[in-house]
């Protein structure tokens, strides 16, 4: 049998799939390049390092370039937001209760030394006080008393000065100190070294027995007749004066320096019942020739705590002082003209010829 060629063989296999009904539309198949083939990289011969040999430092690598500078933005002011407002403030504490020891600075100035007081009636007319002046709380009847009796009179209340020195036991049993005068006159003491205190507290019936004034401030605990041992008397009453004293008044005598304007104690007074209203001296005075008509005097009034100081001086027709004396009377010069007289540092009077 002869050997069909290869055209042939074709040939008839597409006459026969025609024939047969098949759909001669195949899909179409992509057929992908073929992948390059794989080159390796050109080697490079390694180069043997020994110890001595330097390590290369890495490359140098630019910096990135930097930004340009910006303009500055003005940013729009803007108020700051307002602040709260503060809470409302606590209510006040309640005033503490009235205590029934009166404290003192003592030896030490730590206000530790603290005496009872004592609710004293029936006391008689040794301690009948007058009513308050002109219905003011500096002078009221005091409601609690020192017991010299049953408190040590060597009790220092500061630290030159006891209790003995300030209220004496004669005077009467009962006494009223302030503790803030006590403290004042320990302030002179230390200004001005050793004082005398001629008189310190004094019960309504003393008072009055050595003629003292109605409404004197003895009788109330702050008042203090001093007597200086190394000053004179207006260096006292200048240091008075600057420790706050409200009445400084020169006698023949002392100094008296009291504390009227000062709020009383509330330890011998209780509650201030009543306004405060400070009373100053309704000082008076008159310049006269005596009964013989030889010696000038000079009656006064408004000095309740003794007999005030008077200061004479003589002046001649032009002015010219050629006298002067401290006394109760004074008799001037034949050539004077006139004679001025300070009474108690605190009014002047003056009398021509």
């Amino acid at each position: 049998m002869p050997r069909l060629s290869t055209t042939l063989v074709v040939a008839l296999f597409a006459t026969a799939c025609t024939s047969s009904g098949l759909d001669s539309r195949r899909p179409t198949v992509q057929v992908a390049d073929p992948p390059t083939p794989y080159v390796p990289a050109e080697t490079q011969p390694e180069v043997e390092q020994t110890p001595d040999d330097p390590i290369p430092d890495p490359p140098e690598t630019e910096d990135p370039p930097a930004d340009p500078p910006q303009d500055p933005v003005e940013e729009e002011a803007v108020d700051p937001p307002a602040p709260p407002p503060p809470p409302p403030p606590p209510p006040p504490p309640p005033p503490p209760p009235a205590s029934t020891d009166a404290c003192y600075p003592g030896s030490s100035m730590t206000w530790t030394t603290c005496l009872p007081t004592v609710t004293a009636t029936g006391l008689g007319s040794t301690y009948a006080y007058p009513a308050p002046l002109n219905g003011s709380a500096q002078y009221a009847e005091p409601t609690r008393y020192l017991d010299l009796q049953a408190v040590s009179g060597s009790t220092m209340l500061a630290p030159n000065f006891r209790l003995d020195e300030i209220a004496q036991e004669y005077k009467g049993r009962y006494a009223v100190v302030q503790p803030h005068a006590v403290d004042r006159l320990q302030d002179l003491r230390d200004e001005l070294g050793p004082l005398v205190v001629n008189s310190g507290y004094r019960p309504p019936g003393y008072n009055a027995s050595i003629g003292g004034a109605t409404y004197s401030r003895h009788m109330y605990g702050d008042a203090f007749d001093i007597d200086p041992v190394n000053v004179s008397l207006t260096t006292l009453q200048s240091a008075c004066y600057s420790h706050g004293a409200g009445y400084v008044g020169v006698y023949t005598t002392h100094m008296h320096c009291d504390w009227r304007d000062d709020t009383v104690s509330i330890e011998f007074f209780g509650t201030p019942n009543g306004t405060f209203t400070f009373q100053p001296p309704p000082f008076d005075a008159v310049v006269r020739f005596d009964s013989f008509g030889v010696e000038l005097e000079a009656p006064a009034e408004g000095w309740d705590e003794g007999e005030p100081l008077r200061e004479w001086t003589a002046y001649d027709a032009d002015g010219y002082a050629i006298d002067s004396f401290v006394g109760e009377k004074y008799e001037p010069p034949a050539d004077a003209a006139s004679v001025e007289v300070w009474i108690g540092r605190e009014i002047v009077r003056t009398v021509v010829f």
